[in-house]
């Protein structure tokens, strides 16, 4: 009698989710696994200019800066922005944040502001887009992409929030100690 062989559960998951995943955004996924694999940079998405590129990860390194965990640079948030930007995003709010980004570098030289002068940019920037001030509205779109680039990194689940990889019960009181960690709860696993 022949040995029958079981599906390991695990990996059928896995599967499961891989083709859900690629088949929700085939382009981010097939550019973020050849990337991984690579001992290379992140690639890019190569829709923003390098001026352009560059001034996003110097708002990226603003927003969230290296402290004690791992920044937007060491993630590859602006590698994240740009494959969102350039796959997932209409026309129209392309051509608003290029446009944004142009005029930013147009009024202010932000590239040859130094460091401090760029914070001192970035916060104006900050403080007009959230006044809802539509001249800023792309400046909520890359702030808001810079999170989720974070928040959804491995780093940023790992190292700067607590991580559980697959919840656990429902605990509707936990006590809360004066600096701990909010929770990143995902059924995302890094291996």
């Amino acid at each position: 009698m022949p040995k029958i062989s079981y599906m390991n559960r695990r990996n059928v998951l896995k599967g499961i989710t891989a083709i859900a995943l690629y088949s929700s955004f085939p382009e981010i996924l097939a550019e973020f696994v050849s990337s991984c694999k690579s001992n290379h940079r992140p690639l890019r998405g190569d829709f923003f200019s390098d001026k352009e590129f560059q001034a996003i990860r110097d708002i990226a390194d603003i927003l969230l800066p290296a402290t004690s965990t791992p920044g937007a640079l060491e993630t590859g948030v602006p590698f994240f922005v740009d494959l969102v930007v350039k796959n997932c995003l209409t026309k129209t709010d392309q051509q608003m944040i290029q446009k944004g980004l142009q005029q930013m570098e147009l009024q202010q030289k932000f590239s040859l502001l130094s460091s401090s002068d760029k914070l001192g940019a970035v916060k104006q920037v900050d403080e007009s887009a959230f006044k809802n001030d539509q001249a800023f509205a792309w400046f909520r779109i890359i702030k808001k992409l810079s999170l989720i680039g974070y928040f959804t990194s491995q780093q940023g689940m790992t190292k700067a929030l607590k991580y559980v990889k697959v919840p656990g019960n429902y605990e509707a009181c936990i006590p809360y100690k004066k600096g701990d960690k909010a929770l990143a709860k995902t059924f995302l696993m890094y291996y």
